[in-house]
């Protein structure tokens, strides 16, 4: 009887313990069962992620997500995300896969998983020539505008804790900041520097130092061993094979160098 009622008790526990425990949302295998994987990019982060003259969006992370779409034989659903929100979407499952141009960072890494690195860019602060710091501690009373939550501003912040860093929700609303006289500074990649000076002749930015080399990796949920190690596989077979690096040629105008895997 008794042997009996602690064997009830013990599976009452466990069975707690496990409905207690947080669901892998987006492993490898919901997706497949699904047929559909749900990637966020960017629309403000060209040559990244924007939108054409239909509306529809492109850039180098929008074909990477198709991609590995149909590379895993399933439906892509693709969502827009900004630089403040691309964490939270995926740590509150409504997204299985982030590509952003997004940065490892050990802050990003206890809430959600990286992959290998798939493309690379750098970060500084860009700004006219008649702007001539070359350092960030030449920074005195020039604002900067920056985009909230992204790797420029977290190396930005870091590098000078003092300067006038205006932040913003998304990249396009910090480049308009700085078109429109807000801030004399912008806090940028060096692919959206060039591609608002290709857009319009009278932008000046210009580089004045770069805050980091900085790697693009895929983000997803945390405890997705098996995607994440499905993502590798992949991206290590595209840098084999040339394929990534055909993809930052198209977008970025380079080549990919090589990348240290994470």
């Amino acid at each position: 009887m008794f042997k009996h009622l602690t064997r009830i008790v013990t599976a009452v526990l466990l069975a707690g313990a496990v409905s207690a425990m947080p669901a892998r949302a987006a492993d490898l295998q919901k997706i497949l069962t699904a047929g559909t994987v749900r990637i966020g990019v960017p629309i403000d982060v060209p040559p990244f992620g924007s939108v054409d003259a239909k509306n529809e969006p492109v850039g180098l992370d929008v074909d990477m997500a198709k991609k590995i779409a149909e590379a895993l034989g399933v439906k892509l659903e693709l969502q827009q995300i900004t630089g403040a929100n691309r964490v939270p979407y995926l740590v509150t499952d409504r997204l299985d896969i982030v590509i952003a141009a997004m940065g490892a960072t050990p802050e990003r890494a206890l809430q959600i998983a990286f992959t290998s690195p798939y493309a690379a860019l750098s970060i500084g602060v860009f700004g006219p020539d008649s702007i001539t710091v070359k350092s960030p501690a030449e920074l005195k009373d020039e604002t900067i505008a920056v985009a909230r939550g992204t790797t420029q501003d977290l190396e930005l912040t870091k590098a000078a804790p003092n300067a006038k860093i205006v932040r913003f929700d998304d990249d396009a609303t910090a480049a308009a900041a700085f078109t429109s006289g807000q801030a004399q500074l912008l806090a940028t990649a060096d692919v959206v520097a060039k591609d608002l000076m290709d857009k319009d002749a009278k932008v000046q930015l210009k580089p004045k130092f770069i805050l980091q080399f900085s790697p693009c990796y895929i983000g997803i949920q945390q405890g997705s061993p098996e995607l994440l190690r499905w993502l590798d596989t992949y991206i290590h077979l595209g840098m084999l094979d040339g394929s990534l690096s055909a993809l930052s040629q198209k977008w970025i105008g380079t080549t990919l160098p090589t990348l240290p895997p994470i």
